[in-house]
């Protein structure tokens, strides 16, 4: 039994292997920062829900929350790609911000502050979008499966883009 074989996942073979036309390492290491990424973004966004306070806080919380989640899901198809590829994921969590291509944004000293934090917020998914376009035109024709794992991430931050601007908006 294999570490692939723990989580569900199955180390591709020769043939998956084959057809991947970019480098492995290369792929890995994107793949990598955006796990990184994702995982920074749930915990932001998870704690922002414990830590913020005022008007608008028990509107905000659920919505947090549910994003929280959907990037924790994001961080687990990143990892399946990563052990299909045969690497594995950021195993020392003290790692993660080194690894990580967007970084971590606290949520404001002040609780209250919740414009601020939805401005964090649309940064973060500012740099998500950004990284994953340009990992989809990365590779379009030299890894069909990342390729799809990375337009499905780009088609959901830029929903959670357009809801956090709406949210925005009303502030």
């Amino acid at each position: 039994m294999g570490w692939g074989d723990l989580v569900g996942v199955s180390v591709l073979g020769k043939t998956g292997r084959s057809i991947v036309k970019a480098d492995i390492n290369e792929v890995l290491s994107d793949l990598l920062k955006a796990y990184a990424d994702e995982w920074l973004a749930h915990y932001q966004y998870w704690v922002a829900a414990q830590w913020i306070r005022g008007i608008d806080a028990d509107t905000l919380r659920p919505i947090l929350l549910k994003q929280s989640e959907d990037e924790l899901k994001h961080a687990e198809k990143l990892a399946q790609r990563i052990i299909q590829l045969g690497g594995e994921p950021v195993l020392d969590f003290a790692k993660l911000l080194a690894t990580s291509g967007c970084g971590y944004i606290p949520p404001p000293k002040d609780p209250t502050n919740i414009k601020q934090l939805v401005e964090d917020v649309l940064k973060s998914e500012a740099c998500a979008i950004k990284f994953y376009n340009e990992m989809v035109r990365k590779y379009r024709d030299t890894d069909y499966v990342t390729h799809e794992l990375f337009e499905e991430l780009l088609e959901d931050e830029v929903e959670d883009e357009e809801e956090w601007d709406k949210i925005y908006s009303k502030l």
